[in-house]
């Protein structure tokens, strides 16, 4: 996750040109879009699973909190990706720096959730002993992400390589309704995004019951967005730095 995150910031900058402002301004906007998150999962979302388990049962309450999660991310992120288009230099960016913009944002993600794990495991393979400190729970689940094979190491590799897409096109997608009015664009950068996280606590009732090939089924689901965010963005992109016709469609 890490590689994904740094590398595509990289990649982008040499390809792109766009200055590291861009990128640096779609990091504070991924913290922006995260914070309410976490305080929402401090204060409502395991309340929230609780009361809907034991009012209505499993089924409900995986598809509920799937909606639940789903409009969360979409109106959080679209939300911190309208701001910044309407009220940041993003407004008179170019098409490539408003991407630059999205990859930071993404890229932000990928390092933010893989460097501490990456660090964490690092230590534990340089100093083998520091394992025998922990309490025997999180002793288990280390020594099994430690022997994991490559197979399941590399799923959330995949994961952030797709994600990085829907990124994309949801800054995109707000990026061409402030330029173009036209209001459905920035429902369908809501709708892409909560479409995204909608299967999210589905995935992660089967992850809990210890199936490791679950990941995969999760991948699948992103890969499936990610490329259509990755076809969509090019077309987007191409209409966007394209002159006058894309102002009529």
């Amino acid at each position: 996750m890490v590689a994904v995150g740094a590398l595509s910031m990289v990649y982008w900058r040499r390809r792109s040109g766009a200055h590291g402002r861009f990128f640096f301004l779609g990091g504070c906007l991924w913290l922006l879009a995260v914070i309410p998150k976490y305080l929402l999962d401090l204060a409502l979302t395991t309340r929230l699973s609780w009361w809907l388990y034991g009012s209505l049962g499993l089924s409900w309450t995986l598809a509920l909190l799937g909606v639940y999660l789903g409009v969360r991310t979409g109106l959080l992120e679209s939300a911190a990706a309208y701001i910044a288009v309407k009220k940041t230099e993003l407004r008179s960016a170019s098409v490539d720096e408003v991407i630059a913009a999205a990859i930071g944002f993404g890229g932000t993600e990928a390092l933010a959730l893989g460097l501490p794990t990456l660090l964490q495991m690092a230590t534990y393979i340089v100093a083998p002993g520091q394992l025998e400190l922990l309490d025997w729970r999180r002793y288990v689940e280390m020594v099994v992400q430690l022997s994991a094979p490559t197979w399941i190491v590399a799923a959330p590799i995949i994961e952030r390589a797709f994600v990085l897409p829907a990124h994309v096109l949801s800054f995109l997608l707000i990026y061409a309704y402030v330029e173009w009015g036209r209001p459905r664009l920035l429902l369908y950068a809501f709708a892409y995004k909560g479409l995204l996280d909608f299967p999210t606590a589905y995935f992660q009732w089967l992850l809990a019951g210890g199936s490791l090939v679950t990941v995969y089924w999760a991948d699948v689901w992103v890969a499936l967005l990610g490329c259509v965010g990755l076809l969509w963005s090019v077309r987007l992109r191409r209409r966007l730095s394209a002159p006058m016709e894309d102002s009529r469609g």
